[in-house]
């Protein structure tokens, strides 16, 4: 099928509106702005609860990358579903830095014990927040957890030099191939240029040519909410040129792949070009 590049630039520039527009974590809870609602809405809530069983509140942390242990209740955590549309008592956990806004979110986790990557972070006490969040990354206040840390690395990692290209950054999609039959589980290939993805800088402040990618399937432009586009489809924020995905949830047929570049603190590049690829899963859903 041929891909609708129109179409592909409105869908970026929407992006574009929705993370630029601070998507903070609101009174009720949730993150304004595409991640949570917006102010003066209904903001969602859980019955699942989540708990940081380390860092504890307070801890010293000596190690570069920092080590997380949470347990969770109520709440099934699963990455498989990220992305797909929500279901009560499902999702993934959001963990930020020093704030409660989409700019210092370090990532997407669905798991007990994940690591959090500690380059660019100063040394000094900073606030790690903790929230659960629904599939279509909705996050739910009322699970949220703070916990405060003196940050002390032995190797503290500093944040590299900023690069020096001048041509517009833009990635291309090498496999697999347009229309191309894939199975549930297999593996993006990207080639970037004039840009360089960096995992442990995400949520970090921005770095001239570097940053990460945001991967959308079946990206829309609809399902807007209070003027901001849903996050709906959104199933990953790799940092590497080779992305692993898990449509398992997803159902059999054709599905649109996009892939965007964005800076650390995930909002888009001006100018930089996305890239788009149909697929045929077969072997998937549930």
């Amino acid at each position: 099928m041929p891909i609708n590049r129109k179409f592909l630039f409105l869908a970026f520039v929407a992006s574009a509106a929705l993370i630029g527009a601070g998507t903070a974590l609101g009174q009720g809870g949730s993150m304004q702005g595409g991640m949570g609602g917006m102010s003066g809405m209904k903001m969602p809530m859980t019955k699942g609860s989540l708990k940081v069983l380390s860092p504890k509140d307070g801890a010293r942390v000596t190690t570069t990358d920092i080590p997380v242990r949470v347990s969770v209740k109520n709440f099934k955590l699963s990455m498989a579903d990220v992305g797909r549309p929500d279901v009560d008592g499902e999702g993934h956990i959001h963990v930020m830095l020093d704030g409660m806004n989409m700019g210092v979110l370090f990532n997407a986790y669905a798991s007990k014990n994940f690591t959090l990557p500690g380059r660019a972070v100063t040394p000094g006490e900073h606030t790690l927040i903790f929230v659960l969040a629904s599939n279509t990354h909705e996050s739910f206040g009322n699970s949220m957890q703070k916990v405060k840390i003196d940050y002390e690395p032995a190797k503290a990692k500093s944040a590299p030099a900023a690069g020096t290209e001048t041509g517009t950054p833009e990635v291309t999609i090498l496999s697999p191939s347009n229309g191309a039959t894939v199975g549930p589980k297999f593996t993006l290939n990207v080639k970037p240029a004039n840009f360089t993805p960096a995992l442990d800088l995400e949520g970090k402040p921005n770095v001239k040519g570097y940053g990460h990618y945001h991967v959308f399937v079946d990206m829309k432009m609809g399902g807007m909410s209070g003027g901001m586009m849903s996050m709906a489809g959104m199933v990953g924020m790799p940092g590497s040129n080779s992305i692993p995905l898990d449509l398992s949830a997803w159902p059999n047929g054709k599905h649109t792949i996009t892939v965007m570049e964005v800076q650390n603190d995930h909002t888009p590049i001006m100018g930089a070009k996305p890239a788009m690829v149909e697929v045929n899963l077969t072997g998937a859903g549930r």
